[in-house]
């Protein structure tokens, strides 16, 4: 749905943004200007910079209240997503002119229970820090719990309608076709190459001894790439690779071996020269990756399905809204400037 995708880029702007709380603690002088104006008109209601940044603030308050009032925090949240907010509370007026139809309601004793939860009982100094009234915070608040209850009825409920169990063994199917089980193989390639392919196979023969007599792979190229003026000796990185990206020939090697076992030299025609290569395999580790049983999958199956569902549901109700209120959004919002930006610091 919209608005839980808004409030997950929300989060994640604000996750960033409190990894950087040292810095910004270090710039106590900065001071947030907003240049106020009227961005839209809706239902009778006009929104304007303020009212925007009150809702942030808001945000702010109830999920990082300790960036709340840190101002370089602010200055970076609202520039990035003043516009996001401006669509928001466009569709909020929307749900509540809709809410006045279906006449839904929002008691007082659900918005001071919620006042309560979020900003304790000390109310009214948690709100003069934030610059906003206690009239202001309500009818807000008041506002978000509607919309909250005009999403479930015109959007949730009607997600949850169109996912049935078989929808979800269909899921399930997918998942499976597109996770299929496979082996996943943890490697490296020790390479041996010369002009003289019976000096190389020598070589790669003295590899292998000084490797089961558990001389580390390092050392062993070190030691074989003293022995041969001619030979050319490499040691592959960590390899990790599953069915559908290892290659045909490392796969016939590699299923014979045993974790932590090396094999015998193999000699492989090289792709770039043709050459003849002997490699010796060292298997670091060895899986077979399963698919999780339906049981253990059902649940995040239904949730994504229902997710979906919700997404297209809220997408069809806002468009229906608009269309039956007759709201346009190009006649909704003021004209702006193409590089307006609401928000600096000095």
């Amino acid at each position: 749905m919209k608005v839980c995708v808004l409030l997950a880029l929300l989060l994640g702007t604000l996750d960033q943004l409190k990894a950087d709380t040292p810095l910004i603690q270090q710039e106590p002088t900065e001071e947030l200007v907003i240049y106020n104006r009227i961005l839209a008109r809706v239902n009778g209601k006009t929104l304007s910079v303020i009212d925007i940044v009150k809702k942030m603030d808001l945000f702010l308050q109830k999920h990082y209240p300790d960036l709340a009032n840190a101002t370089v925090a602010r200055y970076q949240f609202f520039s990035t997503h003043w516009k996001e907010y401006l669509t928001q509370m466009i569709d909020t007026e929307l749900m509540i002119a809709d809410a006045e139809v279906l006449e839904v309601k929002v008691s007082d004793s659900e918005v001071r229970e919620e006042i309560l939860s979020r900003f304790g009982p000390n109310v009214m100094p948690a709100l003069d820090k934030l610059g906003i009234l206690y009239d202001e915070a309500k009818t807000l608040i008041h506002d978000e719990l509607l919309v909250q209850k005009m999403i479930w009825f015109r959007v949730h409920a009607k997600a949850l309608s169109r996912v049935n169990s078989q929808d979800v063994k269909t899921a399930y199917k997918h998942y499976v076709e597109k996770h299929p089980e496979m082996q996943e193989w943890h490697y490296q390639v020790l390479s041996i190459r010369s002009p003289d392919q019976t000096s190389s196979g020598a070589l790669a023969t003295k590899a292998l001894e000084l490797l089961e007599s558990k001389t580390p792979l390092q050392t062993v190229l070190e030691k074989i790439q003293s022995m041969s003026d001619t030979a050319s000796v490499s040691l592959s990185p960590d390899i990790e690779s599953d069915d559908r990206g290892i290659s045909s020939s490392h796969r016939e090697v590699l299923q014979t071996l045993k974790k932590g076992a090396y094999s015998t030299p193999i000699a492989q025609l090289s792709k770039s020269d043709n050459s003849t290569v002997y490699r010796i395999f060292y298997l670091k580790d060895h899986r077979q990756k399963s698919v999780p049983p339906f049981e253990k999958m059902a649940d995040q199956l239904k949730d994504e399905l229902l997710q979906q569902a919700a997404n297209k549901e809220n997408t069809h109700y806002l468009l229906k809204l608009r269309e039956r209120l007759g709201y346009d959004e190009k006649h909704m919002t003021e004209t702006l400037p193409a590089d307006f930006q609401p928000f600096a610091l000095r």
